[in-house]
């Protein structure tokens, strides 16, 4: 929003007593005007604001244009009930204020509440206006009351006011919520430059012509549940903090339940870890028992060979003992003495020979 100077002129006559727009007239104006306020104070950090009362014992200047939002509000307090309210005199105090401004920088804008008669001529209205067009001051006149008298005046003076579309008059029918009115007006979209001479915000009676209508309805408060903090700060702020709870709980949930999923990853790793060492187990069980096997067909092979060694040398003692006969055969002597005597040494020695093989092959076994 561009930088701007605005003075609201607020309406404290009698007829803002009246419960029409509940709960009164007086309350209902404050509400609007705290969103206003609030509006250009925090729309830009350079923006100020006054505060007058219309009725009374006259013209009551109670906030100077400031950037100060707690010394604005603080100041609705102080709006007291009484007389007839003077829209005239209010507008040129109005003017005087902003020229004399600290910042004399960014344009400037009167907020003027109407929820009583208007007693000032339409001739009159109409010349205040062409000055506040000269001085280049915008004019936004919000309607909450007495329409059928003061709606051919209102709109006569915002038209001799308006320049470029800065200027709008808003009737608010009765029953409707103020606040909800100015929220969807062109008073809270000034960036845009929206709105027309004037704008009926309920379809109800006041006769103004409807204007071209701002887009759009007011600011978005999803972080307060929808609830507007300027109305409500308290309730805005429970809900703030509660929704900002549960999100906390939320994250915590999607938190635990990622760690019970890692978790359950890191088991299933170590069951395969596990599975796959007792599958190494088992293979080497296989392998000894394989490496048995065939160690045990080596014994039977060993056995084998010696059975075939011992056959051999049964075998081979067989053939030597028949070729000892025959050599002894063959070369025995005459008498049949020496040969006995031959003969008996030779099978002695044989029986010898044969007792050292076993003995030979019980040591080798």
């Amino acid at each position: 929003m561009p930088l701007e100077s605005t003075m609201l002129c607020l309406d404290n006559s009698d007829w803002m007593r009246n419960s029409d727009y509940a709960p009164s007239r007086l309350e209902s104006q404050q509400d609007a005007a705290s969103i206003i306020c609030n509006d250009r104070i925090h729309s830009n950090p350079e923006n100020t604001v006054g505060i007058l009362t219309m009725a009374g014992n006259g013209v009551d200047l109670l906030v100077s244009p400031t950037e100060e939002a707690s010394k604005i509000l603080a100041s609705f307090a102080s709006v007291a009930i009484g007389g007839k309210s003077d829209l005239a005199t209010s507008v040129q105090i109005a003017q005087l204020a902003l020229k004399h401004r600290k910042n004399k920088n960014g344009g400037q804008r009167i907020v003027a509440f109407v929820g009583g008669p208007v007693f000032e001529t339409k001739e009159k209205l109409m010349k205040i206006g062409k000055q506040l067009k000269k001085n280049n001051v915008a004019i936004d006149i919000i309607s909450i009351g007495e329409m059928e008298d003061n709606s051919e005046k209102l709109l006569e003076f915002v038209n001799a006011t308006n320049s470029n579309d800065n200027s709008h008059l808003i009737t608010v029918p009765p029953g409707v919520n103020p606040v909800n009115a100015i929220q969807s007006s062109p008073i809270m979209h000034l960036g845009g430059n929206v709105g027309g001479a004037g704008m009926d915000m309920g379809g109800g009676g006041g006769g103004a012509p409807a204007g071209g209508a701002g887009g759009g309805g007011g600011e978005d408060f999803d972080m307060y549940g929808g609830i507007n903090p300027d109305l409500d700060p308290e309730l805005a702020m429970a809900i703030r903090v509660s929704a900002e709870e549960a999100r906390a709980r939320e994250e915590d949930r999607s938190k635990a339940a990622g760690d019970e999923a890692g978790a359950s990853s890191s088991g299933e790793g170590v069951v395969a870890e596990s599975t796959a060492a007792s599958g190494g187990e088992g293979g080497a069980e296989k392998g000894s028992d394989v490496s048995g096997v065939f160690g045990g067909m080596g014994a039977d092979d060993e056995e084998d060979e010696e059975a075939l060694m011992q056959r051999a040398l049964e075998m081979s003692m067989k053939e030597m003992s028949t070729t000892a006969v025959a050599a002894a055969g063959d070369s025995a002597p005459a008498t049949d003495t020496a040969a006995g005597v031959d003969s008996t040494t030779a099978d002695d020695e044989d029986e010898d020979l044969a007792a050292a093989l076993q003995l030979s092959m019980a040591g080798s076994a």
